[in-house]
């Protein structure tokens, strides 16, 4: 008998512990779409992988570029004289997210800083699930620059 509840406890454990790994894993998992989402706004400043970063960004999403009030995926397009997110001259990028309790929605702030720190530029990204529970850019704030 006791060695039954020896046996029994270390059944338990092991459940136990096997279901706080498979719960870790699969926070990970989940927290790896946002990421993927940090991956692409950092790829639209840049200026690279932009079609991939349009699969990303959600049907009549804006731009808040300084005073002016765009279509995202039109600016992402270069249709838009005077206004493009990609800048290749900055060398570093701070990264400010959160996300609300149900991860449903949340916002990224980015700052960019040349290398000689003389422009300093804040991008502000509003997310959003959609129907298919994929992470979608709705919208995008930044000013022109300086500093």
């Amino acid at each position: 008998m006791p060695h039954t509840r020896i046996a029994l406890a270390g059944l338990l454990v092991l459940l136990l512990c096997t279901g706080f790994i498979a719960a870790n894993l699969s926070g990970q998992e989940k927290h790896e779409e946002f990421w993927q989402l940090v991956e692409t706004a950092n790829d639209i400043l840049a200026g690279k992988n932009l079609e991939h970063a349009k699969r990303s960004i959600a049907q009549g999403a804006r731009l808040v570029y300084g005073v002016q009030f765009e279509d995202l995926q039109s600016v992402l397009a270069g249709e838009v004289p005077n206004c493009s997110l990609a800048d290749s001259t900055y060398s570093g990028v701070m990264i400010n997210a959160k996300t609300n309790v149900s991860e449903d929605a949340g916002f990224l702030v980015l700052k960019t800083v040349n290398s000689d720190n003389s422009r300093v530029r804040f991008h502000t990204v509003v997310f959003m699930r959609d129907s298919t529970g994929e992470y979608k850019i709705n919208g995008w704030h930044t000013g022109e620059g300086g500093q």
